[in-house]
Parts: C-alpha cells; sequence; structure tokens
C-alpha cells in the first residue's frame, strides 16, 4: 500500500466515523461545533503525517500495536463528539498514545531530528489536552473547548502550510 493510498484510506475512515458520530450519535448542544472543528483539522493533520510517516517507519509488530491503539482512539473521540468530559479524555488518550508510536522510532529511522519535532509536537498536543481536561472539570467546558479548537487550528495552519512539519 503507497503512502498516499494509506493516508487516504485512513482520512476516509476517520472522517466516515466523525460524520457518522455527528449525525446519528453526537447530542445536538453549544460544543457540537468546536468538538467537529477539532475532529476535522486532526483528520486533515493525520492525512498529512500518514503519508509522510508510513513511508518511514518500520514495519513490525511494535508499530501494528500502537497503529491499533491509535485508532481505537480515534474512534473513540469520534464517539465523544459533544460530550465535553468525554471529548477531552478521548483527546488526552490519543495525545498520550501518538508520541509513542515516534518513541518506538527511535534509532530505527534516518531522519531523528524531524522524529523528535514530531514527538515535541505531539507532547505540546498532550498538555494542551490537559488544559482542555482541568477547563472541563472546572467548570468551563465550553469556553475551553473553543479555545481548545481555536489553538490547534491555528497550529495546524501554521504546522501544514507556512512551516511544514511534513517535509523532509
Amino acid at each position: 500500500m503507497t503512502p498516499s493510498f494509506k493516508a487516504s484510506l485512513a482520512t476516509f475512515v476517520f472522517a466516515l466515523a466523525g460524520i457518522g458520530a455527528i449525525l446519528f450519535y453526537a447530542p445536538v448542544g453549544p460544543f457540537l461545533l468546536p468538538h467537529a472543528l477539532i475532529y476535522a483539522v486532526l483528520v486533515v493533520n493525520t492525512f498529512f503525517s500518514i503519508r509522510f510517516w508510513s513511508a518511514l517507519q518500520p514495519v513490525d509488530n511494535r508499530q501494528f500495536f500502537i497503529d491499533a491503539v491509535l485508532i481505537a482512539a480515534y474512534l473513540a473521540l469520534a464517539l465523544s463528539i459533544g460530550k465535553p468530559l468525554h471529548f477531552a479524555l478521548a483527546a488526552l488518550m490519543l495525545f498520550i498514545a501518538a508520541p509513542i508510536k515516534y518513541m518506538l522510532m527511535r534509532g530505527r529511522i534516518p531522519h531523528e531530528a524531524l522524529r523528535r519535532r514530531k514527538m515535541l509536537l505531539d507532547y505540546l498536543g498532550t498538555v494542551s489536552c490537559i488544559a482542555l481536561t482541568l477547563g472541563t472539570l472546572a467548570g468551563y467546558a465550553l469556553g475551553s473547548a473553543w479555545l481548545f479548537a481555536l489553538g490547534f487550528t491555528l497550529a495546524n495552519i501554521y504546522l501544514l502550510f507556512i512551516r511544514p512539519m511534513y517535509r523532509l
């Protein structure tokens, strides 16, 4: 499977999961829009990420396992759209698992600086998800969701189009 095909397939599946969750599962309410925006931006980022990293990642059981964990985290995130605490925790789970994927590549790919940069960005995502979760628990769920959505969107515009992170 080529990196572009793999990225397109994953993007299609995750987009379909998000659309299905929004149409048939998510409660209608004020959280629907910021959660849908976060999820959509994440899916766009995932296309570029998979297209870039799938050509570099080693093919072994460890990578297969962490990819399965990440797929489960994506689906959990889709199913939690519209539910503030569930969404924050699912996003946190995703961003805790993501750096592990790149940690497992340490010393096994020729682009160590890129791997470290990707891990740093995932760690920043983890910290942002911790802030989202704490804001939600503190009673500022809607404000936290919108702040995360706007920050995440701006960060992805920067990292995908202004200073692209998925390029050698």
